[in-house]
């Protein structure tokens, strides 16, 4: 009988399998070939900056309602009608009045210019009433004595208002934008016109945007690149995820570049590109060097130590890019290009990040030579010695000395984060989210403290295909319109049989011949507006706030109360509500996806059953106490001092938030996979659970605390950011991340692998078979005899204790 095989699996001369096999081999062909690798990253890097340098001025700022929505729908079919939700609304102020003569004709000047673009579907405008394009707007449309046209002045007569809807995609509408703002602001005359509504604030916040990352970019640069100094040693070394990072960019930008072909995408993927490529790029960047290097301390040659880092680092990047894939992947469920869009874009930089990083970096380790790549410039400030030694070493043994102590602890913690979540209340940002300063969100005040009428969150309702044109029809719009106004959150009604306000009508209408001017030029102009071929139209006013809460919930009383026939709606709050049943009807399946792929990868991973679970139950802990924690500063107001002043609208994105956790929740999961790889690479060597995650703590925590740092000062950055939105994303995943490394990673999971004990490696009979991914063995490189190490002084006649160490 054969000697019994005694060495630990990462020290047989076994070849590698399935995996470790092919990412050897990618090793050796990114060694073998290194310059034309090099060569051929620059030039694709250029080929794709080339492919997709447009990209930019193709992307919309959209994509937030469904297109097959009952709103979206409904919103085509008020084309018909002589009025619906303003897409945009101009503020004319004059020192005089908006009745004077220069005033009126610059007035159906503006109106004029207006509706010479063919994307405006009307105007309705207090000095002409509602206009449909391809109809001149003249002064003898001009209906001083209609109730609908004078609702659109103050009462001093010094401000005007035109109402403006327009038609088409969202890209559609940001060109008519482009085309319209530069002529109608500004300066008309004795007018001085401001812009305000959502086509306005969409354009005001991606231009602000774009400001506020530039600003971003300067300020975070210069930490960046001093953390990436520290944490890859040398100059050369921190050159690499700036190459990956400019390598998976490009190429995502020229992936949307090629779906704006086929989609609208939304403008917000080209900033998400940015941020998850660098990340990626870092993380992946410093696994494969960190590896590379502990291969050489090991005394491990230059070449096979780059073959030894593909084969386990290599593997922790392709599991990592897997898991951060499959959490972007159930993005694509939920029926918002919005959001698709935002997961095509992680998609693609994700794993062109990863595929760079497996080809650049050895390639690049080869060129530099085993001198300069292994050159870390803070060697010394580094643990140097027995890995006992280490700060987080001791750490982890000191807490898994007491593991119910620190699990309740840490426990409570999160849960005291995660109240404020209990809370929150959900909406859809609006011009709020701009500087109080911008011009459009400071022309929004001014509208709803002039006119709060016209401020109010439109409900356009629509009975189709119904006509109310005999004595029974009128009675019954009359009766359900007089029900509608006494809805809570209703300030108005209008429609063809008059004006309604809480629960009584104000004005009723047809008007007899008899009745003054006023009541038959204002019941003439309802019937004229909610009229047409496609049914008849009811205009609700609600709540200022078009995308808040009680405005959803008007849309749903609105929607529950009987009407003479089935009802369509449109409008802010309208589309709100669609949003949220939308979200609510796909959310649990984009979960569960994520959910089960997740665990697949980590149990293929680690071979086992309860590290994925411990791993995603971790990750969902710090997810809910991060989302706390958004609540409490955004929601609530807290830390305005910190974080940078901004809005308090009393609600939370709805959309928005989605995106920071699903970044963070990648994030986290990168860290996990390389804390459980080298926790597993441990345990393979000991079998001891307590030293297996107290080595491995010791060697990744210093990896994903440097990658934390880097991808902070990046985050934070964006708390400088005047747009609310943007500095949400900043602030939420820093948090996320912050609680990752400081307490979920160091704390929680050594207390729940000490609790867990074996069980951390328990698997069913049928997957033991599985093999863990094997090293080649090599032969090292003998160093120089060390000398004879002291005799401990406490050993030697008269020596004191601890002189022998000194």
């Amino acid at each position: 009988m054969g000697a019994r095989d005694t060495k630990a699996p990462h020290q047989r001369g076994a070849a590698p399998q399935g995996a470790g096999r092919l990412l050897a081999a990618t090793g050796r062909v990114a060694v073998r070939w290194r310059r034309g690798v090099l060569l051929l990253a620059a030039a694709l890097t250029l080929l794709f900056a080339l492919a997709g340098y447009d990209v930019s001025g193709r992307l919309v700022n959209g994509g937030f309602v469904p297109g097959s929505a009952p709103s979206a729908v409904t919103h085509k079919t008020m084309e018909g009608f002589g009025g619906g939700a303003p897409d945009l609304v101009l503020l004319a102020h004059t020192r005089g009045t908006v009745d004077a003569p220069e005033a009126r004709r610059n007035g159906l000047r503006l109106v004029s210019r207006l509706l010479a673009d063919h994307r405006v579907t009307d105007v309705d405008s207090y000095w002409t009433g509602a206009v449909r394009h391809g109809t001149p707007a003249t002064p003898a449309a001009a209906g001083a004595a209609n109730a609908l046209t004078q609702r659109l002045r103050t009462p001093d007569g010094h401000t005007a208002v035109a109402l403006v809807r327009l038609h088409g995609s969202a890209g559609d509408v940001r060109a008519a934008m482009d085309r319209l703002l530069p002529e109608v602001m500004g300066r008309q005359g004795p007018l001085e016109v401001r812009a305000t509504g959502q086509a306005a604030a969409l354009k005001d916040l991606e231009d602000q945007s774009g400001r506020d990352l530039r600003a971003a970019e300067l300020i975070a640069t210069p930490a960046v690149l001093l953390l990436l100094l520290w944490a890859f040693g040398s100059l050369w070394a921190a050159l690499l995820p700036l190459l990956v990072g400019a390598v998976a960019v490009a190429g995502a930008m020229a992936v949307l570049r090629a779906l704006t072909a086929w989609t609208e995408v939304s403008v917000f993927a080209l900033n998400l590109t940015t941020a998850v490529g660098m990340a990626m790029a870092v993380d992946y960047s410093l696994f494969l060097v960190a590896r590379y290097r502990e291969e050489r301390a090991a005394d491990v040659p230059h070449d096979a130590a780059i073959q030894r880092m593909m084969i386990t680092g290599g593997r922790t990047v392709v599991v990592s890019a897997a898991v951060v894939g499959s959490a972007l992947t159930g993005l694509l469920l939920l029926p918002l290009y919005f959001l698709r869009s935002l997961a095509w874009a992680g998609l693609a930089v994700v794993a062109l990040a990863a595929v760079a990083a497996l080809l650049v970096v050895p390639a690049a380790l080869s060129c530099l030579g085993g001198r300069r790549a292994g050159t870390d410039w803070f060697a010394r400030r580094r643990l140097r010695g027995p890995v006992e030694r280490g700060r987080w070493y001791r750490l982890a043994t000191s807490v898994m000395r007491r593991p119910v102590a620190v699990s309740v602890g840490g426990l409570l913690v999160l849960i005291a984060l995660a109240l404020p979540f209990r809370g929150a209340v959900f909406g859809l940002s609006d011009e709020r989210v701009l500087p109080p300063t911008a011009p459009v969100a400071s022309a929004a005040r001014d509208l709803r403290a002039g006119l709060p009428a016209v401020a109010g969150s439109p409900i356009d309702v629509v009975l189709p295909h119904w006509q109310a044109d005999s004595p029974r029809s009128l009675r019954e719009l009359d009766s359900y319109a007089l029900h509608l106004s006494a809805l809570p959150g209703a300030a108005g009604v209008r429609t063809v049989t008059g004006v309604y306000v809480l629960g009584r009508s104000v004005m009723s209408c047809p008007a007899a011949p008899t009745d003054p001017l006023v009541r038959r030029a204002t019941c003439a102009d309802l019937a004229d507006r909610h009229r047409a071929a496609a049914g008849t139209w009811v205009a609700v006013s609600g709540p200022p706030a078009a995308y808040g809460p009680a405005g959803a919930a008007l849309a749903s009383s609105v929607r529950a109360t009987d009407a003479p026939v089935a009802v369509r709606l449109a409008g802010p709050a309208a589309e709100l509500s669609d949003i949220k049943t939308a979200i609510a009807q796909r959310l649990p399946y984009a979960a569960a996806l994520v959910i089960l792929c997740t665990l697949a990868l980590l149990g293929l991973f680690t071979r086992s059953l309860f590290l994925p679970v411990k791993a995603l139950l971790m990750n969902l802990l710090s997810l809910t106490a991060t989302a706390g924690g958004m609540v409490w500063i955004f929601q609530e107001g807290h830390l305005r001092s910190w974080v940078g002043d901004f809005t308090v609208t009393g609600t939370t994105d709805l959309l928005t938030p989605m995106v920071a956790i699903c970044l963070a929740f990648g994030l986290s999961m990168d860290y996990e996979v390389l804390l459980l790889s080298r926790i597993g690479e441990a345990h393979a060597r000991t079998r001891d659970t307590v030293r297996a995650t107290a080595v491995g703590l010791q060697s990744a925590a210093p990896l994903f605390t440097a990658s934390a740092a880097v991808v902070i000062a990046v985050l934070l950055a964006l708390a400088s950011a005047d747009i609310t939105v943007i500095k949400l994303i900043g602030v939420t995943v820093a948090l996320s991340l912050l609680i990752d490394t400081l307490l979920i990673r160091p704390l929680l999971v050594p207390a729940v692998m000490a609790l867990a004990g074996s069980g951390n490696w328990w698997v069913p009979k049928g997957f033991r078979r599985m093999r863990p991914t094997t090293l080649p063995a090599v032969s090292r490189v003998p160093r120089p005899a060390a000398p004879p190490a002291p005799v401990p002084s406490e050993l030697l006649p008269g020596g004191r204790p601890g002189e022998g160490q000194r």
